[in-house]
């Protein structure tokens, strides 16, 4: 009894409990700098992680960069082994050479009278029916130069109170994009969510027959079965389009005559052959990225540099 009372001399419980707070404040910082280092270790991680990635994104663009000079070449034929290529690290790199004509130049378009073109070209994209007049008149009016609204049509009075649509520029459409945000276009990509790529500012007045697509081809006049047709000739006996067994049409009248195509003369008016600017679309997969550029370009011959019309990277 003597000894247990001697052991409990005054302070023991105290220093047994500093003890006991000076263990759970150890383990307390050690869980502390433990979550720091983690901390620091995942930030380190993601910046590794990041540092590679915008150096694959730049490889990526520098391999894209490469196959849009491929592509300026006057010179350079479609089909050329160039514009396909692998390299054993993986790297891919894909170049599309085409006439920029063989899409539909929205301007010109909006001059036709009736707008038959774009009109039979949203019925093919099976826009709803009852849509179709208030897009087309909502282009127009987007272009025209007065603020008188057409009759399905919006003027800036019209969509004061509709911010998600663009305000009338009174002038030409500058670019595709700019064609998004007009009232009504938010339909048709509803129905067609690549219909960009239909369209164009630097065509002209025909549309090149030689890359228009089935679609385009109808919306200009020529039955469904006829524009199929054209299609696979283009594309030659191996069925794959921009190989060195393409059909090249040279004359877009002579064509559509030999074909027996209806009416064809007055169709014909609508086409043209190899005509127009040059679209180069160049891109580059590696590790994961895809890297596209697309330039348009008057690709210049003999002695002559080429010219630059619009540049777009993404």
């Amino acid at each position: 009894i003597l000894a247990a009372a001697s052991a409990k001399r005054p302070g023991g419980a105290r220093m047994n409990r500093r003890r006991a707070s000076a263990l759970l404040l150890t383990l307390w910082c050690v869980a502390v700098l433990s979550i720091t280092v983690l901390a620091v270790a995942r930030m380190v991680e993601t910046d590794v992680q990041m540092q590679t990635l915008q150096s694959r994104r730049f490889e990526a663009r520098q391999l894209a960069l490469t196959g849009v000079a491929y592509g300026l070449h006057p010179r350079m034929k479609r089909w050329d082994s160039l514009l396909r290529s692998k390299s054993p690290d993986g790297a891919e790199l894909e170049v599309r050479i085409m006439s920029e004509a063989s899409r539909l130049d929205i301007n010109h378009l909006l001059r036709e009278e009736g707008h038959r073109t774009l009109k039979e070209l949203f019925k093919i994209w099976e826009v709803p029916e009852e849509f179709i007049s208030t897009i087309v008149d909502c282009l127009s009016d987007w272009v025209d130069h007065d603020d008188l609204t057409s009759l399905n049509g919006a003027e800036a009075q019209d969509l004061v109170d509709q911010p998600q649509y663009s305000i009338p520029a009174n002038r030409d459409f500058r670019s595709v994009d700019e064609m998004e945000k007009v009232k009504g276009m938010d339909v048709v990509a509803a129905v067609k969510p690549n219909w960009a790529e239909y369209f164009t500012v630097h065509g002209g007045r025909t549309v090149d027959l030689q890359d228009a697509s089935i679609d385009v081809m109808r919306a200009c006049g020529i039955p469904i079965d006829q524009a199929e047709q054209i299609d696979e000739l283009r594309r030659g006996p191996d069925g794959i389009a921009q190989t060195a067994d393409d059909l090249i049409i040279k004359d877009a009248r002579e064509f559509l005559r030999q074909l027996g195509v209806f009416n064809a003369e007055t169709i014909a008016a609508r086409f043209s052959a190899n005509s127009g600017p040059t679209r180069i679309e160049s891109t580059a997969k590696l590790g994961g990225i895809d890297y596209r550029i697309a330039v348009i370009a008057d690709v210049g011959e003999r002695n002559r540099d080429s010219t630059l019309i619009d540049w777009q990277e993404e």
